[in-house]
């Protein structure tokens, strides 16, 4: 009922306002990077004097429980994130100057056990993939654990609500737009950006203290209404009590690149490539196995959260996007984990998911 009543709110909220969309990126449902409002990319600039965006998506987060010894002090770490998050995020700027804005995003989230997992094993199954040890964590399962020396960190396993919003001043330094509105207001620009706690940190959704980011933002229009962008993002985040002893890094990285390609003059192709920064200090920690077989302990480790937590994590997305009027457009897309390097098995592109797989659908208005 709380997503609802969120929703007709936005509604009336459109309704009632004239806006002018500035095109941002998906929002990734990542445990940790949750908490943080992990940075996301977006356009260098917007297309008027004020703007509303809604995005919902549906994630499927998958980690067997891990289990791993601090090097330092011998603490034990457990963490287990295997759930669906149900997300809507509502975002809403204004233009100060023409070369100045200022926003404010509100993320919702809701930690469930919905329809994914069922369906992505049975993906795997039909398509002979390797299910990752699937079959060893119950389907439609609900569960988020962290605990350091067997002593829980967070209140329950179950997560719901605002735990954080965002605000971003932006400062569009060089002005560079596509013939077609919306398709590509590019240039060159920056943005200060800090997040606010909403919740106590015990309830999972976010760090409880208030994190901070600078970001840099390239983009070139060509062929009409097609065009680049490029984001980069660096995140000054404070420390996480729900990670006490952890290595936690505080200084945190983000890089990414959106295409958009024009199918025709409403239609469009967007393609989408992240990737950040890990979160902890993987020298400091020893993974504990329970398999004493090396190709098991192999299957067992990117079955957890070890690489999501400790190396470089990436996602990508392909999305459908129909754009009418000045720059008013709905797009659909879906949203897969990856990660570079050989980092794990002698794969240079290993699997950290976190989230596995997710669909989003996002909306800009103009009215």
């Amino acid at each position: 009922m709380r997503v609802i009543r969120m929703i007709a709110l936005a509604i009336a909220a459109l309704t009632a306002c004239s806006a002018l969309a500035e095109v941002g990126s998906y929002h990734i449902a990542h445990p940790v990077g949750w908490m943080y409002a992990s940075p996301v990319g977006e356009m260098p600039g917007w297309a008027g004097k004020s703007w509303f965006n809604m995005e919902f998506s549906q994630a499927n987060i998958w980690n067997q429980e891990m289990s791993v010894t601090d090097r330092r002090t011998g603490d034990i770490y457990k963490f287990k994130a295997d759930y669906e998050q149900s997300t809507a995020v509502i975002t809403t700027g204004f233009q100060l100057t023409p070369s100045l804005a200022f926003s404010v995003e509100v993320p919702y989230a809701n930690h469930n056990g919905g329809f994914l997992d069922d369906f992505i094993d049975q993906f795997h199954v039909i398509g002979n993939f390797d299910r990752f040890m699937r079959t060893e964590n119950g389907k439609f399962d609900n569960s988020f654990v962290i605990q350091r020396n067997g002593v829980n960190q967070i209140s329950s396993p179950y997560a719901e609500g605002v735990g954080n919003i965002r605000t971003k001043l932006k400062l569009w330094l060089l002005q560079w737009n596509s013939p077609t509105p919306g398709a590509c207001q590019c240039g060159f620009a920056v943005s200060a950006q800090a997040k606010f706690p909403t919740q106590n940190r015990r309830e999972g959704l976010t760090s409880g203290r208030n994190d901070y980011t600078g970001t840099a933002h390239l983009g070139v229009p060509f062929s009409g209404a097609s065009g680049a962008w490029f984001t980069a993002a660096v995140s000054k985040n404070s420390y996480n009590e729900t990670f006490s002893g952890w290595p936690q890094r505080q200084w945190q990285q983000m890089y990414e690149l959106v295409l958009r390609f024009a199918l025709d003059s409403n239609f469009a192709l967007l393609i989408t490539a992240r990737t950040e920064s890990p979160l902890f200090e993987q020298k400091y920690l020893k993974y504990n196995y329970t398999y004493t077989d090396p190709v098991a302990q192999d299957a067992e480790r990117e079955a957890s959260g070890w690489l999501g937590l400790t190396e470089w994590r990436g996602s990508q997305s392909a999305a459908f996007v129909y754009r009418w009027g000045q720059g008013s457009s709905v797009g659909f897309s879906i949203m897969e984990d990856w990660g570079l390097g050989d980092r794990d098995s002698g794969s240079w592109n290993y699997i950290n998911g976190s989230p596995d797989v997710a669909f989003i659908t996002q909306m800009h208005f103009v009215f």
